[in-house]
């Protein structure tokens, strides 16, 4: 069995060793537990770990040139399963079903494996389901369970799996991953202050080169900028341009159309009162407005002004008109 990997994943160091280490010694567990918030790489760890897994090759493991490296690749590989990518897919006859196809005879060698996404928004009877595989697991079969949170999975599926949990990536680890991409120095900055070590919400950030995230940082500097009449004239055609571009959502519906400002707003306060306090700012693009936007704020004001836009988030999950809580929360800012 090989002992050398080629996994390109940042971070993550303990997690990949001891996943690695499994697969040198084969001893594969009937059930992993891959958990930790959104973004880290996860499900990029479990897709190495299984081509690892299945890899023919004594040298370095995934190839990418065997058969069972080209069929993974391909989606075509017999003895990987899948469930739950659509989150909707995870009632009980979908775990049954999934289950039946993991137990049928494994085609290309001596193991299978079944992976199973966003297991934290299984509901009870589909915990039921897995549950007695679980605690019976087939011959050479191995589960991947993968969640971005386990504080409301049932404690046995929990104490029936090997735990391993991701953290954020280390500052470091952040640094020479965002090295592959041609970014500004400021940019690089701003995308590791945002994305808070989770590369999958600096993907995002990269992938439309920060656009929507300029484009919101500008509306909401604006709206800080100027008068009441200004930012009270704006919000109505925000909203008059919403309704007709959403005509078939509810009035509090469009309120989840605004929480990404609600978030970048947020920020800007944030990043505000850390100039009033002498702390380095988040928001390296938008320095300089926030600093000269600074002189306008009283630090007690501020965090007035956070604890105020931490209620209106709560209050958009309710049947609340979300531009009458917009128009408040900028009353109360101003």
């Amino acid at each position: 069995m090989s002992d050398k990997f080629n996994w390109p994943i940042y971070g993550h160091k303990n997690q990949l060793k001891f996943l690695q280490k499994v697969i040198v010694k084969d001893k594969l567990a009937n059930t992993y537990l891959f958990y930790g918030p959104k973004g880290l790489g996860k499900k990029l760890t479990s897709k190495y770990f299984i081509k690892s897994i299945f890899c023919k090759d004594n040298n370095v493991k995934p190839c990418g040139k065997c058969y069972s490296c080209k069929s993974l690749d391909n989606n075509t590989f017999l003895d990987l399963h899948s469930l739950g990518l659509d989150k909707s897919k995870l009632k009980a006859e979908d775990v049954k079903e999934f289950l039946h196809k993991l137990s049928l005879s494994n085609l290309s060698g001596n193991n299978r494996v079944g992976i199973i996404y966003n297991i934290d928004y299984i509901n009870l009877f589909g915990a039921n389901a897995l549950l007695k595989t679980l605690e019976e697991p087939p011959k050479n079969t191995t589960i991947i369970l993968i969640a971005d949170s386990i504080v409301n999975l049932p404690a046995t599926i929990i104490s029936r799996s090997q735990l391993v949990k991701f953290k954020s990536l280390e500052l470091e680890d952040m640094k020479d991953w965002l090295d592959n991409f041609d970014l500004e120095e400021e940019v690089k900055e701003t995308i590791i202050n945002l994305s808070f070590g989770r590369p999958g919400i600096a993907l995002k950030l990269i992938d439309d080169k920060l656009a929507n995230f300029k484009k919101s940082c500008s509306f909401l500097l604006k709206l800080l900028s100027n008068s009441t009449f200004y930012y009270m004239q704006t919000l109505d055609k925000w909203f008059d341009v919403l309704k007709k571009e959403y005509p078939e959502y509810k009035v509090n519906e469009l309120g989840d159309l605004t929480q990404q400002y609600l978030d970048i707003l947020e920020l800007i306060l944030r990043d505000i009162l850390w100039v009033k306090i002498d702390r380095p700012v988040v928001n390296m693009i938008y320095s300089e407005q926030i600093s000269k936007l600074a002189e306008d704020f009283q630090t007690k004001e501020l965090i007035d002004n956070l604890l105020s836009l931490n209620n209106v988030k709560k209050e958009l999950k309710y049947n609340i008109s979300p531009q009458l809580l917009w128009e408040n929360l900028f009353l109360n800012i101003k």
